[in-house]
């Protein structure tokens, strides 16, 4: 049959799928005790084209939804629409998740929303940023020295200040 062909075209049908990976799965099954080449070339072989159909069918629902790449919503779909194969497989896909996206964004995508930060913390950006001079307690020193924050680092206080040096 399928030898036969290959002979009379002299063209012969290489698998895509390793022939020990198959044979092994196919010796999962209890029933199977041994495997006979003819019957690991016509598994290997129904697994590609089976697997070659789906992804068409897949592709084409994702062509159709307007999607440059297939998901499991397609691949779904896909099943769905042919008889034979939803007997059998749908049940085994993954449940349906929840709507992914809405039909309009309620923000830009560039940027997330985030949670306000903690309580005595600010954003970074705002620390590289310049002060704006319109803001009365930001452009004018404390009236009070008293309340003057102290540097942390009493070293960059001394750097900062004037002292003569002695270079003698």
């Amino acid at each position: 049959m399928v030898m036969a062909e290959e002979e009379e075209s002299g063209v012969s049908i290489q698998l895509e799928f390793p022939k020990g990976r198959v044979k092994k799965i196919m010796a999962l099954d209890k029933d199977v005790k041994r495997v006979s080449s003819e019957a690991l070339f016509l598994v290997s072989r129904s697994t590609e084209l089976f697997l070659q159909f789906l992804a068409e069918k897949s592709a084409q629902v994702a062509i159709e939804k307007k999607r440059k790449t297939v998901n499991l919503e397609h691949i779904r779909e896909a099943v769905k629409r042919h008889q034979p194969t939803r007997d059998f497989l749908l049940d085994e896909l993954p449940p349906p998740s929840q709507p992914t996206k809405p039909d309009r964004p309620t923000q830009p995508a560039g940027r997330p929303k985030l949670d306000p930060p903690p309580r005595g913390t600010r954003r970074i950006d705002l620390f590289f940023r310049k002060p704006e001079l319109d803001d009365p307690a930001q452009a004018q020193p404390p009236e009070n020295p008293a309340q003057a924050q102290p540097p942390e680092n009493p070293d960059q206080d001394q750097a900062q200040s004037p002292v003569p040096v002695d270079e003698s």
